[in-house]
């Protein structure tokens, strides 16, 4: 009886939020920075909340997690090293660590909480994270400071969540700016056009005001609001290739990311 009484729906407080069928609560926690909660869900697997936001899910993280990486390994000559900005949860780094184990992996994480988390309720997803570097920092700051170094990545990815005030300088001109002066390929999450329109918009045309180039691309991702979510690459060349990627994928693919583009391509 008890467990039936546990059940309930989790729906996010934003416009177009699927109702997510839940068994129950796992785990609750307040850290320094955020809310923490992980749901056994009945379709997803154990899904990972902060601040009331659906980060990620057993079931579906893949989407994601594929489409913020593999477009970027997709048009880069060679990577050696990854600076991955947030990505606690470790599915970024589990991806790049897929298509090549000798990549040299960097994440900062401003929550050392939410890394604890994942190890413990989302394993499959966490797997990689015992084999990167991680720094426990604001991203904005550790930016800045390896700007300021004249260090180089190969390729900065931001993995954040929305922009809250906890994330919301990881959105800004000047944290892009940063990144264009560190790396020159630049991926980052940009919201959805159906459910943040104005977020999502913003993130772009601060993009643009730094790189000469920024690929907008989509895909859906069923947990999250309004399901179609965005993703922007920002280069200082235009695009004229893209090259086959060896490593099994669910849901990326070349043509995939071509298609879903929304710029003009003519490579």
């Amino acid at each position: 009886m008890k467990a039936k009484m546990d059940k309930f729906e989790f729906q996010e407080k934003t416009d177009y939020s699927p109702k997510i069928p839940v068994k129950k609560k796992l785990f609750e926690k307040r850290s320094k920075h955020q809310k923490i909660e992980v749901f056994e869900t009945e379709l997803f697997g154990n899904m990972l909340v902060l601040d009331g936001s659906i980060q990620t899910t057993e079931k579906d993280e893949f989407i994601y997690h594929e489409m913020i990486t593999y477009p970027a390994l997709a048009i880069a000559d060679s990577v050696k090293n990854v600076l991955i900005v947030g990505g606690g949860d470790g599915g970024v780094a589990k991806e790049i660590l897929r298509y090549d184990p000798e990549i040299d992996v960097e994440i900062v994480e401003i929550d050392e909480a939410v890394i604890d988390t994942s190890k413990r309720f989302l394993p499959g997803v966490s797997s990689a994270l015992d084999r990167v570097k991680i720094n426990i920092e604001d991203g904005v700051e550790f930016l800045q400071k390896i700007r300021d170094k004249k260090e180089k990545r190969d390729l900065i990815i931001v993995d954040s969540t929305d922009p809250t005030p906890l994330a919301q300088g990881l959105f800004s001109e000047s944290f892009y700016e940063n990144a264009k002066v560190c790396s020159r390929i630049f991926v980052a999450q940009t919201e959805s056009p159906i459910s943040s329109p104005k977020e999502h918009e913003r993130a772009i045309e601060n993009m643009k005001k730094v790189f000469p180039w920024v690929y907008t691309y989509f895909a859906y991702v069923p947990t999250y609001p309004g399901c179609l979510w965005s993703f922007s690459l920002g280069i200082n060349e235009r695009l004229k290739k893209v090259k086959k990627l060896n490593v099994k994928t669910r849901y990326y693919s070349k043509a995939l990311f071509l298609c879903s583009i929304k710029a003009k391509f003519l490579g």
